[in-house]
C-alpha cells in the first residue's frame, strides 16, 4: 500500500534485553580495518532498529547451522535451505573431493547419508552442496551480503565439536583471489578446516571459509553467499523467497514517499519530490518522463491493470487520474487541503478509483472523476487494498483497526482488532486467492481469514521500535513480505518463520506477478526472485 511518510508514527516502546542461549567458546579478539565495499545491499545505519546479537546468541546459532561432513576428505559446511524433509549443506569443493560416500553430522549428533546424486558442484567457484533427508527439524541459516566489519567463525573439527572464533574483515574491494574467494580476514582460527560458515554480528551468515595461510593471520579468504545465490539456479536449486538477487537499483531525485508497480511488473511510478512523479523503465534504470501538476507533495501512487491510467494522490487531498499513452491530466479530484489523501487503489476492471482519507474511503468513476459512494464508518483510513476480483476492499485505521468491506454493495463484513489500543495499522494487503486478510501495525503481522474473521496467526517480525510499513503477499500466496527501519523481512505464512532479510530500511515496496521486489527507500531497489 502506498502512503505518505507523514502517517508514519512516531516510534514507541523501549529496547528490550537480548535472550541469551547457550554457545561454544568465547570469541577471540583479532585486530583489523575494515575498507570500502562496494556491496549489493547494506544494513541499516542505526543500530537503534537493528542491533547486533549478543555473542552467546550469535554462537548458538552458528553452531546450529554447523554441520561436520565426514567421508574421504572431511570438513564443515552450513545448512543452508530446507525444502520439505530435503536440507542442502553449503561447503567447498575441497571438503568433497573424494570419491564418497559422505555423511553429513548433525549439531545434535545425527548421521545422514549423502547419495552420490546429493553432492553439486557448483560452476567457477570452489562451492559444491550436499543433500540429506530428514524428518528431524534443523535451523537454517539466514543468508547476508557483509555489511559489517566484525564477524565470527565456526569449524566442525569432528562430530560434535566445533570451534568458534572472531575476526575482522580486511576487504572485499578488487581481492578476489580466483574461484570465487572475494572475502579476505583476519583471525585467529586459522587452519581448522574448510567449509566453515562465516557469519556476521546478527548471526546471518556471510561465506564459507576455505582458504588460509598459516604464514599470514590476514590472509585468509572465504567465499561470499552472494556466490551460491547466483548460481544455484544453474545447478537446479530453486531457492525460491530464500534465492533473491539484487537485479538493479535506481537514484530517485528524492527518497521515494511512494512507488507502484504495473501488475506486468514493467512499469515503476514514483514520487520524484517536488511535487512531481516518475515514471521508469526499471530493467535500463531509464526516466521515461516526468509527470507535474500536484501542488503538493505525493503521498500514494496506483497504475491500473492495463497500463493505461496512473493515480496519484496528495498531501493536500488532491488525486489526480492521468492518461499514461499521453501523459496528460484526464481527471482531478479534490478534497479539502485538511484532509491528505493517503492511499489510492483501482479496481481490476479499471473503471473505479478508490481513495483513503482521513475523512474516510470513497469510490470514484475513474472516466468522470464523480463520487460513487462514500463507505459508513470508514473514517481515518491509513492504508486500503482491493482483492484480485475486486469484491473485497480491506482498509487499516488509526484505530488500530483493519475493516473489511463488500465492494458489491459497500456494506462493512468485519472490524477486526490489530493489537494493542494506542497504535495504528500502517499496512494491509489481501493474499492472491482473497481468503487471507494482513495488518502491519507496531512490530506485528496479524492474519486472518477473510470469510470468518478469524485470526489465524501473529508474526512478530520488527524490532521493538519499528511499524510495519508497508505489506505484499508473494504471487503463490505462500509467504508475506514486510518493511520496516530494520531491513524488509519475507514470512513463510504457514510456520510463521523468517525465509530472507533483505538489509536497510524500506518504507515502501512494491511485488509485481512476476516475483519482481521493488524497495523504496534512500535508493529503489530491484530484487528478483526464481
Amino acid at each position: 500500500m502506498n502512503h505518505g511518510f507523514h502517517r508514519f508514527s512516531r516510534m514507541a516502546g523501549m529496547m528490550v534485553g537480548m535472550a541469551i542461549a547457550s554457545g561454544g567458546l568465547g570469541p577471540v579478539p583479532v585486530l583489523g580495518r575494515f575498507e570500502g565495499w562496494g556491496l549489493q545491499a547494506s544494513a541499516s545505519d542505526s543500530s537503534l532498529f537493528n542491533p547486533p546479537l549478543a555473542i552467546e546468541e550469535v554462537t548458538a546459532i552458528a553452531k546450529d547451522m554447523t554441520v561436520f561432513i565426514a567421508g574421504p576428505t572431511s570438513g564443515s559446511g552450513a545448512i543452508v535451505h530446507r525444502q520439505g524433509n530435503v536440507y542442502t549443506v553449503l561447503t567447498t569443493k575441497t571438503v568433497v573431493s573424494g570419491s564418497g560416500p559422505y555423511q553429513v553430522v548433525t549439531s545434535n549428533g545425527r548421521r545422514y547419508s549423502v547419495s552420490p546424486s546429493g553432492v553439486i558442484m557448483l560452476p567457477l567457484v570452489d562451492l559444491a552442496v550436499l543433500q540429506f533427508t530428514s524428518s528431524e527439524t534443523y535451523p537454517v541459516a539466514q543468508l547476508a551480503e557483509p555489511s559489517d566489519s566484525q564477524i565470527y567463525l565456526t569449524v566442525a573439527t569432528q562430530p560434535q565439536t566445533t570451534l568458534f572464533a572472531a575476526g575482522n574483515l580486511v576487504s572485499t574491494a578488487g581481492m578476489n583471489l580466483s574461484d570465487g574467494y572475494d572475502l579476505l580476514y583476519n583471525s585467529a582460527l586459522q587452519s581448522a578446516g574448510s567449509g566453515g560458515p562465516v557469519v556476521d554480528r546478527w548471526g546471518r551468515l556471510i561465506g564459507i571459509q576455505g582458504r588460509f595461510n598459516p604464514e599470514s593471520v590476514t590472509a585468509s579468504s572465504a567465499i561470499a553467499v552472494s556466490n551460491f545465490l547466483r548460481l544455484a539456479p544453474t545447478v537446479g536449486l530453486n531457492l525460491g523467497w530464500r534465492g533473491s538477487l539484487l537485479s538493479n537499483m535506481i537514484q530517485p531525485a528524492t527518497q521515494p514517499r511512494a512507488i507502484a508497480l504495473s501488475p506486468d511488473g514493467s512499469l515503476l511510478a514514483t514520487d520524484g519530490g517536488y511535487n512531481q512523479i516518475q515514471l521508469w523503465d526499471w530493467q535500463s534504470s531509464q526516466l521515461i518522463y516526468t509527470l507535474s501538476g500536484h501542488n503538493s507533495e505525493v503521498n500514494s501512487l496506483a497504475i491500473s491493470p492495463n497500463k493505461q491510467i496512473l493515480v496519484s494522490g496528495d498531501q493536500q487531498g488532491q488525486a489526480i487520474i492521468w492518461n499514461l499513452r499521453t501523459g496528460q491530466i484526464a481527471n482531478t479530484i479534490t478534497r479539502s487541503p485538511s484532509n491528505p489523501i493517503t492511499s489510492v487503489a483501482i479496481t481490476g476492471n479499471g473503471q473505479t478509483l478508490i481513495t483513503g482519507s482521513n475523512q474516510g474511503i470513497e469510490l470514484w468513476d475513474i472516466n468522470t472523476g464523480r463520487l460513487v459512494l462514500t463507505l459508513p464508518e470508514s473514517g481515518e483510513a491509513n492504508a486500503i487494498a482491493i482483492s484480485p476480483d475486486s469484491r473485497t476492499l480491506v482498509s487499516g485505521h488509526l484505530d488500530n483497526t483493519v475493516k473489511v468491506w463488500n465492494l458489491l454493495n459497500g456494506n462493512l463484513v468485519h472490524t477486526l482488532e490489530a493489537g494493542e489500543p494506542g497504535f495504528i495499522v500502517e499496512s494491509v494487503a489481501i493474499s492472491p486467492d482473497g481468503q487471507t486478510i494482513a495488518g502491519g501495525t507496531y512490530r506485528e503481522i496479524r492474519l486472518w481469514n477473510r470469510e470468518r474473521g478469524i485470526r489465524q496467526r501473529t508474526i512478530v517480525a520488527h524490532c521493538d521500535l519499528c511499524y510495519v510499513y508497508d505489506l505484499a503477499f508473494t504471487p503463490e500466496g505462500e509467504a508475506i513480505v514486510s518493511t520496516s527501519e530494520d531491513g524488509t523481512k519475507i514470512w513463510n505464512i504457514a510456520e510463521g518463520t523468517l525465509l530472507r532479510t533483505i538489509d536497510g530500511s524500506a518504507k515502501t515496496l512494491a511485488l509485481s506477478g512476476d516475483r519482481t521486489l521493488i524497495l523504496g527507500g534512500d535508493t529503489l531497489r530491484i530484487w528478483q526472485f526464481p
